[in-house]
């Protein structure tokens, strides 16, 4: 059986098709579509129509995709923009009358479920707990974890997209733009830091987006060109200097550094940012990153059979 999971971001909306197999699953093809779907809206409780519009573009790329690809079934999940928007119903039955898809609008506490069935599948959890971390554009996702499973979830407003509409910031970042993003930060971050205290851990795990286009520049900074694994680790002291560079370069500099994503350039700077945050005032010491997220979480339930395709 052959599934095309779709995961309808605030920024991107990202495919994944994969063949279920017996012992698990095998990716066949994986794209990404930079849509912007909150842009102008995601503090406004809306989607453009211009956003609305592109978004309906992108499923019809991937619509094509699974044709060609002989998909069994399509999987779409909506996340922060369309549960936060008055008008995400249009978006929902554009997509039904045009591709026969059902857009599936999930809470903040199902998104970080579905983050962590895909992140176990890259580690060896052992019995120390850690922290993941999933920055989104319209939200970021927090899951304290150990091999006993989930101990501790929340989803926050901390988004990148949201946090540079609110921000409106300077190119670099002034100093008042990152004296209230840590504002901000402080304000989401209060549960975090309570559940810390139950919960002690020191190692932070990053999950696709950011971490990925980090990971991306930390090899370049090695000029290492090798396929990156599906699990990778980030020195504090590389993680310093990208994160120097994302508050003292401006876009068009940004944009040359190596493993730089152009649809992450504008936003790099505040997710560095809050990966510091973590690190200086969070006391994280460690940070991983997995390149699985939501898109193989759905896969894994798919084959745990907690997702029923019909």
């Amino acid at each position: 059986m052959r599934v095309a999971v779709i995961d309808c971001g605030t920024n991107t909306f990202n495919l994944l098709i994969a063949e279920i197999q017996q012992e698990g699953w095998k990716e066949l093809f994986r794209t990404k579509i930079a849509v912007k779907l909150g842009r102008g809206g995601i503090g406004k409780g809306t989607i453009q129509s211009d956003r609305l519009a592109r978004g309906l573009d992108a499923l019809r790329v991937f619509h094509d995709a699974g044709l060609n690809y002989s998909t069994d079934h399509f999987y779409v999940t909506g996340t922060s923009a369309l549960r936060e928007a008055d008008n995400a119903i249009d978006f929902v039955r554009r997509a039904k009358e045009l591709f026969d898809m059902e857009v599936r609008i999930i809470d903040g506490e199902r998104e970080a479920s579905l983050i962590f069935s895909g992140v176990k599948q890259t580690l060896d959890i052992g019995d120390q707990n850690f922290t993941v971390m999933d920055i989104g554009g319209g939200s970021t996702e927090f899951i304290i974890a150990n091999k006993d499973g989930v101990q501790w979830k929340t989803s926050t407003d901390l988004g990148v997209s949201r946090l540079f509409d609110f921000l409106a910031p300077t190119d670099p970042l002034s100093k008042e733009n990152r004296k209230e993003l840590s504002r901000v930060v402080d304000e989401h971050l209060a549960p975090l830091k309570e559940a810390l205290s139950t919960y002690p851990s020191s190692t932070l795990l990053g999950s696709s987006g950011s971490f990925d286009t980090l990971v991306a520049m930390a090899a370049g900074l090695k000029n290492d060109t090798s396929k990156l694994p599906l699990f990778n680790e980030v020195s504090l002291q590389d993680l310093t200097k990208l994160h120097s560079w994302m508050l003292s370069k401006n876009r068009e500099e940004r944009l040359k550094i190596r493993g730089m994503l152009p649809l992450r350039v504008d936003y790099m700077p505040i997710s560095t940012s809050l990966i510091d945050y973590m690190i200086q005032k969070m006391g994280f010491n460690r940070i991983l990153q997995s390149k699985f997220a939501l898109k193989e979480g759905v896969l894994q339930e798919i084959i745990e059979k907690k997702i029923h395709l019909e």
